[in-house]
């Protein structure tokens, strides 16, 4: 509490004081005693003790006014402070496969046409090669080298700790799948695929901020969803 806070209540007090006080002292005061003959006394229109009521009632009130612009200007709410990690954590999705091309049955028609009646001379020999050698066929050559292609990947920028209920607006941990307040169901799981990876809500009730970049509908977590992935979720 400041010292204008202070300053404020004791003038409230004080003005509240004088108009109990002079109300209290002139209702036991005798008909004919001078003090109450003084303030039954009208000046321009209103007796003495309406003035000093008047006075008790601007003190107060002026106090009042110094407290509530005290507690305006001295208090101050502190941002709520999350912890993010320093490096954004991204969810890698399983790679989709895909069939190597057989370059052994195109290599084998191009050599067909060019060496004509030698075909099979030319492919003894080169089984015979890769026997002593102990080689892999040209097959498991090419799909070891062929790099597999990765599903497009949902990036966290910043992480929230908390989630918020959606009917009530109440505050709950991560992870929750009730609301400890009202007790209802926060949301209706979906696939991890089509899940916040923050909360594991549903990506559908994500919210676009710009371009690729999303807030979660539960945790408000800010994530980036690739375009690929927005028209399988069908994210507007």
């Amino acid at each position: 509490m400041t010292l204008l806070m202070i300053v404020g209540m004791i003038l409230s007090f004080i003005g509240v004081g004088l108009i109990l006080g002079i109300v209290f002292y002139y209702t036991f005061l005798p008909i004919n005693d001078p003090l109450r003959i003084f303030l039954d006394t009208s000046y321009i229109g209103l007796t003495y003790l309406l003035y000093v009521i008047i006075i008790g009632a601007a003190i107060s009130g002026a106090g009042l006014l110094v407290y509530i612009r005290a507690v305006r200007t001295g208090i101050t709410i502190p941002a709520r402070e999350y912890s993010y990690p320093t490096q954004a954590s991204v969810i890698r999705r399983p790679a989709l496969r895909k069939e190597a091309p057989k370059l052994a049955v195109e290599e084998a028609s191009r050599s067909t046409k060019s060496k004509g009646g030698n075909i099979v001379e030319e492919i003894e020999k080169e089984i015979e090669h890769i026997i002593e050698a102990g080689e892999k066929p040209v097959e498991e050559k090419v799909l070891e080298m062929k790099s597999p292609v990765e599903k497009p990947t949902i990036e966290i920028i910043s992480r929230a700790s908390d989630m918020v209920c959606p009917h009530c607006g109440k505050l709950n941990p991560i992870g929750s799948t009730k609301c400890e307040s009202c007790r209802k169901q926060m949301f209706i799981p979906e696939a991890p695929s089509r899940s916040c990876p923050v909360c594991n809500a549903p990506l559908v009730l994500s919210q676009r901020i710009s371009g690729d970049l999303f807030v979660c509908g539960i945790c408000f977590s800010e994530i980036r969803i690739p375009p690929q992935m927005q028209e399988i979720l069908n994210i507007k």
